[in-house]
């Protein structure tokens, strides 16, 4: 669940209400690890300061976003986040956290983010991501020199 569309506010007052916020996952900004409609996900209210490889929902205009904390400037007081399946990090001030992935549900199978399968994931998938951004920037140009020997054919009036 990257992104949660719904009306601005209401997750807030669910936290608020619940300090628990269970919902579906939405959007492909966090594949591979989550899967839109398949995957069940819990979040929590935020409570103190996130660590890095935790995974954080915000809320951006009326857009609810689910994405993994990378990075931690304590002097400005921001958190360098980024989508598992994006390629820009985003600067989140501490005070817009609304909550953080706990536990989730993924192809029928529940874990926790303490399952020891699940951090060696987040470490190796952020690891791996100038290998990731570079393969992705590789297929950008390549289909760009694509379109340019094979421009798509014009449909003719009639």
């Amino acid at each position: 669940m990257s992104n949660i569309v719904t009306t601005p506010g209401d997750i807030e007052k669910i936290l608020d209400r619940d300090g628990v916020y269970p919902s579906v996952t939405v959007g492909t900004s966090m594949r591979p690890l989550f899967k839109t409609h398949r995957d069940m996900i819990v979040v929590e209210k935020a409570e103190g300061m996130l660590k890095k490889y935790d995974v954080a929902l915000y809320r951006i205009g009326d857009k609810y976003i689910l994405h993994r904390v990378i990075g931690i400037d304590e002097e400005k007081k921001i958190y360098i986040i980024r989508g598992d399946n994006t390629y820009k990090n985003e600067h989140i001030p501490f005070s817009k956290i609304l909550g953080k992935l706990t536990q989730f549900k993924r192809r029928g199978k529940h874990h926790t983010v303490n399952d020891v399968s699940y951090r060696i994931y987040s470490v190796i998938w952020n690891f791996l991501y100038p290998v990731r951004w570079s393969l992705f920037k590789a297929r950008c140009i390549a289909g760009k020199a694509y379109r340019t020997v094979f421009p798509r054919k014009k449909k003719s009036e009639d």
